[in-house]
């Protein structure tokens, strides 16, 4: 393999810092898909991913360079044929791409729908049979399936009979992406070459795409199941700090804030903390240890109940804490030492928390929030 001159190595560099450049919310890909394409004096650049459903496939993503219609509608076009074929699909399997085609680039000619089926290409530099693996014998078998797959596709996005020069971008056995370049003629040693050196660059960026996109369902799980539980819930850094917390814990710190950090010091000392605060470990590769942390017994359950009622009679936050305090039986003047107001506000907020729950006293009020289910 013949060393890259001096501007293609240039022209490497530069596709690797693209590649590298991590700018959180900006896919890559549709940048480099074109670039790919003009560096590899290319006519089209594609680049797509496959999910693997239990009963069907799906593309997860389309990117295109080129190609003389939208992104919106190529990715349409091949939706629409990923979720009607099983395996294998061409000449790879995209539930489990065969370890020879892993990393690796292949250089094909695309069946037109128009060749006979038993007619593999005779030129040396367009025949993958090598690189597969496949026998002689299984040749034109192979070329009759990928026809049979591919050709009305190919044709119908107007890549029958053109070259392809792509890779399988994988982790392990899982499909990352398929990223390549398409042109009327055979790609020579030099496209061949800086697409090779391409390769672990694009595994790096491709995989941790891969883990943002993860991560951030599993941060929007995360926030509805704890904005569905009843009781305070946050997470917190290993140094007691409240990354997050839901509706419910969010109203808690205000006057319960010191408590969490104190009670976590506790739970990683091994020490008791007594039962108002849960903690379990959550844990992510290459991030710091955080907890989840909950309040557990009778004050998360009243916490519950005058969280709920609040929201029930239309109170303000400020009221609805209000609230809590005079279920815990505070006087006007406690309270308003905890909210850092006078004694005088303290007695508005209780004047239209009991307006707004149609009682005409504290009692009546304390009442109410315990018969109330």
């Amino acid at each position: 393999m013949e060393p890259l001159n001096s501007q293609d190595q240039r022209l490497l560099g530069d596709l690797r810092a693209l590649i590298d450049t991590v700018d959180l919310g900006v896919d890559v890909l549709p940048t480099l898909v074109g670039a790919l394409r003009e560096a590899m004096h290319a006519e089209r650049g594609l680049a797509y991913g496959v999910d693997i459903g239990p009963e069907r496939y799906q593309a997860s993503f389309t990117h295109i360079s080129g190609f003389l219609m939208t992104t919106e509608e190529a990715h349409s076009y091949l939706d629409g044929f990923v979720g009607t074929r099983r395996d294998p699909w061409g000449y790879f399997n995209p539930a489990c791409p065969q370890p020879t085609q892993r990393n690796r680039v292949l250089h094909f000619q695309a069946p037109g729908t128009n060749a006979a089926p038993t007619e593999p290409t005779q030129d040396e530099r367009l025949a993958p049979w090598k690189k597969l693996g496949i026998a002689s014998e299984e040749q034109a078998r192979m070329h009759a399936q990928v026809r049979t797959a591919m050709g009305g596709f190919l044709q119908s996005v107007g890549l029958d009979r053109m070259v392809f020069l792509r890779m399988l971008v994988c982790d392990g056995p899982a499909l990352l992406g398929w990223v390549g370049t398409i042109r009327s003629e055979p790609f020579g040693a030099r496209e061949q070459h800086l697409m090779r050196e391409l390769i672990p660059s694009l595994q790096r960026r491709m995989k941790l795409d891969a883990r943002l996109r993860e991560t951030g369902v599993l941060h929007a799980a995360l926030e509805a199941t704890m904005e569905a539980m009843s009781q305070p819930a946050f997470v917190v850094t290993s140094t007691g700090r409240v990354a997050h917390a839901n509706t419910a814990g969010r109203a808690w710190l205000e006057h319960g804030a010191g408590l969490v950090a104190e009670a976590l010091k506790k739970y990683l000392r091994g020490e008791p903390g007594g039962e108002q605060l849960a903690f379990s470990p959550l844990r992510l590769a290459g991030v710091a240890p955080h907890y989840l942390a909950t309040v557990q017994g009778e004050s998360a359950q009243a916490f519950a109940r005058v969280h709920s009622l609040g929201a029930s009679w239309g109170l303000t936050a400020r009221e609805t804490e209000v609230l809590g305090r005079l279920v815990r039986g505070e006087s006007n003047k406690a309270i308003a030492l905890h909210l850092g107001c006078a004694e005088r506000t303290v007695e508005v907020h209780v004047t239209r928390v009991l307006a707004k729950a149609q009682v005409e006293s504290r009692s009546a009020l304390i009442a109410r929030c315990f018969l109330a289910t």
